[in-house]
């Protein structure tokens, strides 16, 4: 089931009825089933594998807890760790090494046939994968105590506003909030109300539309046709239908969430108008790489680490990202980029001397920033969003070699789009908060909720689901 669907609509409003009816633990009981039949409404059958997380992670937390010796605690651990990724590798990497292995003895001659099986990626695996392993992790660093009611811990896992795609919520943010009375003041229903409409904006207008132009350029056979304008409109394109898609579905779980008196991280914080791809990292999918940085990062180095080291570290930390994000080696690749350029701004401002959170260059300066760091951006996603390197490599190519124009239609619907978007993320850029439309007179806020609801209900594309489903 997904948010931008039919039976969303009617799904939600039953469930919502029933929950302000209802007590806390009755409440938790009701969002625990419904986000059961939320997830298994795509597959039941991969309600399984939520339950064998929930059920691994529950129990082994209480035996680390209960366990004075450190070795104990660290085999414990090691199940919960291995049990997860073992899911999570099976389902989501088995056939991406197996045709990595056919593929390198291919080289030298060698052809081997071993069995391979159609394998299909349950919903939302890595998510709620990294959620429960960064519960159980904080419970073996003693920051959090481990869960003994099992229904409190199952709907913290499965909570159906982010399990699919998000933010990456922590127990020590989460928990509580399922342990606690909600408190529903009208400041949260207008905050999630506008959320939920921002994020369908977002989402079906801005991300779907543009996937009309994306997905024609990045056709495979459409390649050896391409200009380099439609390669550059293609890349740019898709980053703001990535973002629209992503951050859209983060706004509305978050809005969802609101609703019903819960609070979610803030996944997104304006990443377009980023000043380096070191900046970029902090303000896309934040939950993500706060994640990566607290259980990979700081547990591969320490504070007296070497420069080559911390830069070793980084990169791996940037290619456990590109493998999270999918089994193929553009995604490799992009990972790996996105790790040396992030190390390479790391060098620069050492050399340079400069201190990113103290420095603050003029205004002329912070735009050509934004515009190199966008570049980097463009040069990334092709990576990214290419079936595979080869393609990828011979996009580049033609974005930088075969000279020549875009259609006028596709162009303008291409600015238009990425016009609208821009204003809306450069006014909450600005004004530093996501509900600034709150400061606007009642007259300006109707007709801006007004204009959203024409564009998602009249000019929205409702036929595509979230990318990020997928990873």
């Amino acid at each position: 089931m997904v948010f931008n669907s039919i039976e969303f609509l009617l799904f939600f409003p039953i469930v919502y009825f029933l929950y302000v009816l209802l007590k806390r633990k009755s409440q938790n009981l009701l969002l625990l089933l419904a986000s059961y039949f939320f997830y298994g409404y795509w597959d039941y059958r991969f309600l399984s594998l939520l339950l064998i997380s929930t059920l691994v992670d529950y129990f082994v937390s209480i035996q680390i807890e209960n366990s004075d010796s450190v070795k104990k605690r660290k085999f414990f651990l090691g199940i919960s760790i291995f049990s997860n990724l073992s899911i999570l590798g099976f389902f989501k990497y088995y056939n991406f090494f197996i045709q990595s292995a056919i593929d390198s003895f291919s080289n030298f001659g060698i052809q081997i046939h071993p069995f391979t099986m159609q394998i299909i990626l349950p919903l939302g695996i890595s998510f709620y994968t990294f959620q429960t392993l960064s519960y159980t992790i904080d419970v073996y660093r003693k920051d959090l105590k481990a869960e003994r009611n099992f229904l409190d811990f199952a709907l913290f896992v499965t909570f159906f506003p982010q399990l699919v795609a998000g933010p990456i919520e922590r127990a020590t943010n989460l928990l509580p909030q399922v342990k606690l009375d909600r408190i529903i003041t009208s400041e949260k229903l207008e905050q999630g109300a506008l959320l939920i409409l921002i994020g369908l904006f977002k989402k079906v207008y801005i991300a779907d539309n543009l996937a009309l132009i994306v997905n024609p350029i990045f056709k495979l056979d459409h390649l050896s046709s391409l200009t380099n304008a439609e390669c550059l409109v293609g890349a740019t394109a898709f980053i703001f239908q990535i973002y629209g898609d992503f951050s859209g579905y983060s706004d509305i779980a978050r809005g969802l969430s609101k609703l019903l008196g819960f609070e979610l991280m803030q996944n997104f914080r304006h990443p377009i108008f980023s000043e380096s791809m070191n900046d970029f990292w902090r303000r896309w999918h934040i939950s993500f790489m706060n994640w990566l940085r607290d259980y990979v990062y700081k547990s591969l180095g320490k504070k007296d680490d070497s420069e080559y080291k911390i830069h070793f570290n980084n990169m791996i930390v940037f290619l456990i990202s590109g493998l999270w994000h999918g089994a193929n080696w553009t995604f490799v690749v992009w990972g790996l980029y996105c790790g040396l350029i992030t190390s390479l701004y790391r060098i620069y401002i050492q050399i340079m001397k400069i201190d990113p959170k103290t420095h603050m260059p003029p205004k002329w300066r912070r735009f050509v920033n934004f515009l190199f760091t966008f570049s980097l951006m463009i040069l990334s996603v092709v990576f990214f969003r290419s079936e595979n390197l080869s393609y990828a490599f011979s996009f580049l190519g033609k974005m930088f070699t075969q000279f020549g124009g875009i259609d006028k239609n596709i162009l303008a619907m291409f600015l238009k789009i990425s016009a609208v978007l821009l204003v809306l993320e450069f006014h909450q850029y600005k004004t530093g908060t996501e509900f600034a439309i709150f400061r606007f007179n009642t007259f300006t806020r109707s007709l801006i909720y007004i204009l959203l609801f024409y564009s998602v209900v009249i000019m929205g594309n409702f036929n595509n689901g979230f990318i990020y489903f997928v990873f």
